[in-house]
């Protein structure tokens, strides 16, 4: 939602001092952790002092884009990673106040109650963060309940040979993707999230479903070579690529040519190997919030690299934005199968 009275005379202030505000937050961390911190553990300390700048990156996106319901939802994943590790909430509660103090003690008024104001909102909700009636937890179905057992082991064989039985009993791979795959992907997000898998677990699990893509995939591709190119990337920083992976492989299985980046990718060697390739269209993704911004700035450097390139946006960051970056990009697909449908209608359109 975007926020009615929110002066650009703001957003250039708060981006002017935030190197400022951010040491402020980070010395106020540092003294609560020498007060507070007795009996804490390495893992609950850095998770502590990562706080500070999480909610700075945070804040940058939600005054650009002016999401600040999101912001009272990212203040909910906060406490609910904090608390599975044995964390008290105060300490989101801390991070909402010390950007607040630093906020009022820096910026000038009135552009202070401006840039405070949805801190101070996001900070009242914290009491009930997870108090609500309690609802169902919707548990995955037992396909996906199987393959997740087996992917959170390691056993890739076993799991690649799962995905593949439902390929040889007739299911398209996209269908499989949608319906096993990401679902049990984004299951092992909400296991870390919940502190019921290490961080290391999720990076096994992350490889093992690398190897189970390639094995369903493997052989896939359609014996027509289409005319089509397509470039796909994720968002600097973002390392999260597995939906795009899957849509690349799916892609190539129908006979397009692909330049896959992928991750890791800085901003200027994507426009400089987006300029290069002069694809057809081109593939964005970006999952954190924090993003969003390096999101905007790469749709807007490669409207000027490539002029006319028709661009997707994807991503559970570009859901949550979709109302202010839908007028940027030519689509922001809801899923992998939505996201497939678009990209060859652009092209056919553009053909």
């Amino acid at each position: 939602m975007k926020s009615e009275g929110l002066s650009p005379w703001a957003l250039a202030e708060f981006d002017m001092l935030f190197p400022r505000i951010l040491a402020l937050v980070k010395e106020r961390f540092e003294l609560e952790l020498k007060r507070r911190g007795a009996g804490l553990d390495r893992r609950q300390k850095e998770i502590i002092e990562g706080c500070a700048g999480w909610l700075g990156e945070i804040l940058t996106a939600v005054f650009s884009l002016g999401l600040f319901e999101q912001l009272e939802a990212e203040i909910g994943w906060l406490v609910s990673v904090l608390e599975s590790r044995g964390l008290d909430r105060g300490w989101a509660d801390l991070a909402l106040e010390s950007w607040t103090i630093g906020i009022q003690g820096l910026v000038r008024p009135p552009l202070a109650e401006e840039l405070s104001d949805p801190l101070i909102r996001a900070r009242s909700s914290i009491p009930g963060i997870g108090r609500e009636a309690p609802t169902l937890e919707q548990s995955p179905g037992k396909d996906v309940q199987k393959y997740l057992d087996l992917v959170l082991q390691g056993r890739r064989h076993e799991a690649a040979e799962f995905a593949l039985s439902f390929l040889g009993a007739g299911t398209a791979p996209g269908k499989i993707a949608s319906d096993l795959l990401l679902p049990a992907f984004h299951q092992i997000g909400r296991l870390w999230e919940k502190n019921r898998i290490s961080a290391s677990a999720e990076h096994l699990a992350t490889e093992t479903t690398r190897y189970v893509i390639f094995r369903l995939f493997e052989g896939l591709k359609d014996e027509r070579a289409l005319p089509y190119r397509a470039f796909l990337a994720c968002v600097p920083g973002d390392q999260h690529d597995i939906g795009l992976d899957l849509l690349a492989h799916l892609l190539r299985s129908e006979g397009w040519s692909l330049i896959h980046i992928g991750r890791g990718a800085p901003h200027q060697d994507i426009l400089d190997s987006a300029s290069e390739a002069r694809p057809d269209i081109i593939v964005l993704a970006v999952s954190l919030i924090s993003l969003l911004p390096a999101a905007r700035t790469l749709i807007a450097g490669l409207k000027a690299a490539v002029p006319g390139v028709p661009i997707l946006l994807g991503g559970a960051a570009a859901l949550a934005a979709r109302k202010d970056l839908e007028p940027l990009v030519a689509g922001i697909p809801a899923g992998l199968e939505e996201g497939l449908l678009m990209a060859r209608e652009l092209v056919e359109h553009h053909a």
